[in-house]
């Protein structure tokens, strides 16, 4: 080789070595640099992600180590180019070994994605993880049934039909794409057994998993999508039967759905819901492509009704409601989330903690409730929704009060229970209230706890049903409301007892309570007289004083205190301070001969 020949070759090396390692650099660099200068947005990861705080070094940190560990933590969530990095990973997981990290996602055979739960009901293995045993789930679920039947019987004797629903379970319709396991013969399938039990105690119930498998080989589409976990425009089939099932529950005859031209969605992301959880940086392959969809209408005349749907259940529901015109169908419709927040109004779009509604009220005023449910989740039961109806239902306020007061005295609790809490007086609960608090949890997941419901028979009502339906008529009136919030202020009683008297009123056809207009404006004035109070009492030290002691003795806020020593005074100013409801809720107000009448 000739020297000048070496020469370039040296150059060109040397050419090489430093792209190479400019490259190198920029690998290296460019993470720093996208963190913290150059801030290029990316795509975000989908899941929930826990912010993780930049630590502040100071000397008790950083000798404990735990400034260490915090600023490890910080920076594997805030390193440049961490999105695409992590899809990155996760794709060279998904490819050579179908691995995920992704704890709520279980990979199958032929790129089929499932909830873990669905895979563990299949398989026998979700039931350990609500129910004791199987014996135990047996008794649990029997006394499921029977409150369902019980609740159902107070139900349909005030016109409300209660009936279940059981969406189709993803690991039933598509066993064949589960991963690899073995059957654990210990425990049962609880879908099974509640639609066994449900058609020997013949309650209503449409089951669909067993339809779905019959009707996937019938269809070029997967019924529930391959790397989805709901079910999406099938669903509107699976209501239409609903439909048809409640016609033939109550006689009445309700709207059908027009199906308009099946074509494929625009939004693919409810068909891979799951596989978005995988944070790949590839899409996987779908085998059958996607599901398709199509305008639902509802068909209607003369002789159909709209009637008022509550449905209690899970997420399945939430197809039904993007897919049913359900405003065409049902004249009112609320979701309870799995007993637990409560979706109402247009388009469901208002929430409320189901814990915050009266619920016998609310039970009486729909007539059909639909308790919905899948397969894996039966191994709850009814999530307390069963439990909770029926004490509504058949058991007095003061009946159940009652027992919640006897079950809170079998429970310990000492002092350290309140200290726990916080030592201010102003902010501390006390014991009393945890236990009460803890009691009627107790009570809601145990009714046999009451010898009312403890036998084979059920034999008792809730004495207010004959109440509930006036006094949910009333609550919807607001000026009706605030009419009874101002007597009771007057008459010493909860908006509850006014409501309750005023309903013996209409059935007794007295004078009303609301349109006594005196003395609503008279209590108005008071109440207006009492707030002003309130705010003189501070600037009188001794009368202070004893309203400090007061508050600390009995637990409770200082403002509170003082509202009520402003009310009291007030009403002994008026005489008002022997004028109780409960001693007679006849009794006229006696208002001053100064107050203006109207």
């Amino acid at each position: 080789m000739t020297r000048d020949g070496g020469t370039r070759d040296t150059r060109r090396r040397t050419t090489y070595d430093i792209v190479l390692f400019c490259i190198l650099m920029a690998l290296l660099f460019l993470p720093m640099l996208q963190a913290h200068v150059m801030h290029i947005p990316l795509k975000p990861l989908n899941g929930v992600t826990i912010a993780t705080e930049k630590p502040k070094l100071d000397k008790e940190s950083y000798l404990s180590g735990d400034f260490g560990k915090q600023e490890e933590a910080y920076l594997g969530q805030h390193f440049g180019f961490r999105e695409p990095v992590i899809r990155l990973y996760n794709q060279y997981l998904w490819s050579c070994y179908r691995k995920t990290y992704a704890h709520d996602v279980v990979a199958g055979k032929k790129g089929w994605l499932y909830y873990p739960e669905s895979v563990r009901d299949y398989y026998g293995d979700e039931m350990p993880c609500w129910q004791p045993s199987a014996e135990a789930a047996r008794r649990n679920f029997d006394l499921d049934v029977k409150y369902l039947n019980w609740a159902r019987t107070i139900l349909k004797e005030n016109g409300v039909e209660l009936l279940a629903f059981m969406a189709p379970e993803k690991g039933a319709v598509y066993p064949e794409y589960l991963p690899d396991g073995e059957t654990n013969t210990s425990t049962f399938n609880a879908r099974e057994y509640f639609e066994r039990r449900f058609e020997e105690t013949g309650f209503p119930c449409i089951e669909m998993t067993r339809w779905f498998r019959q009707m996937k080989d019938t269809v070029d589409y997967p019924l529930i999508p391959q790397t989805g976990a709901h079910w999406l425009f099938p669903a509107v089939y699976a209501t239409d039967s609903l439909l048809r099932f409640m016609e033939n529950l109550s006689g009445q005859r309700l709207a059908r759905l027009s199906i308009g031209e099946m074509h494929e969605r625009d939004n693919h992301g409810a068909d891979n819901d799951l596989e978005q959880l995988l944070n790949l940086s590839l899409p996987i392959w779908h085998r059958f492509g996607f599901g398709p969809t199509a305008e639902v209408s509802a068909v209607s005349d003369s002789t159909t009704t709209k009637p008022r749907v509550l449905f209690v259940g899970n997420s399945y529901m939430w197809a039904i409601k993007n897919h049913v015109p359900l405003n065409q169908v049902f004249d009112n419709v609320e979701f309870w989330y799995y007993f637990s927040t409560a979706y109402s109004g247009e388009n469901l779009s208002e929430t409320q903690p189901v814990v915050d509604l009266n619920l016998l009220e609310k039970l009486l005023d729909f007539d059909y409730i639909v308790w919905f449910t899948t397969g894996n989740q039966m191994n709850k039961g009814t999530d307390g929704f069963a439990q909770a109806a029926l004490i509504n239902l058949a058991v007095d306020d003061s009946l159940r009060l009652a027992y919640v007061r006897r079950i809170a005295d079998t429970l310990g609790g000492g002092d350290e229970t309140g200290r726990s809490i916080g030592g201010d007086a102003m902010n501390r609960v006390s014991t009393d209230t945890i236990r009460y608090k803890e009691a009627y949890s107790i009570l809601l997941r145990h009714p046999e706890l009451i010898p009312e419901l403890s036998g084979d028979s059920l034999y008792t009502r809730n004495k207010a049903i004959p109440y509930a339906h006036y006094t949910k008529d009333i609550r919807k009136d607001s000026l009706w409301m605030a009419a009874l919030e101002a007597q009771a202020f007057l008459r010493t009683a909860s908006v509850k007892m006014m409501l309750y008297a005023e309903v013996d009123r209409i059935k007794a056809g007295k004078p009303l309570y609301k349109d006594q207009a005196d003395e609503i404006r008279f209590s108005l004035r008071c109440q207006q007289e009492a707030k002003t109070l309130a705010t003189k009492i501070p600037d009188n030290k001794e009368w202070m004083q004893s309203i400090m002691d007061y508050s600390e003795k009995n637990d409770k806020t200082i403002e509170k205190t003082l509202e009520d020593a402003a009310v009291w005074t007030i009403k002994r100013k008026y005489k008002l301070d022997h004028c109780r409801l409960v001693d007679d809720p006849n009794a006229e107000i006696a208002i001053p001969p100064d107050f203006p009448q109207k």
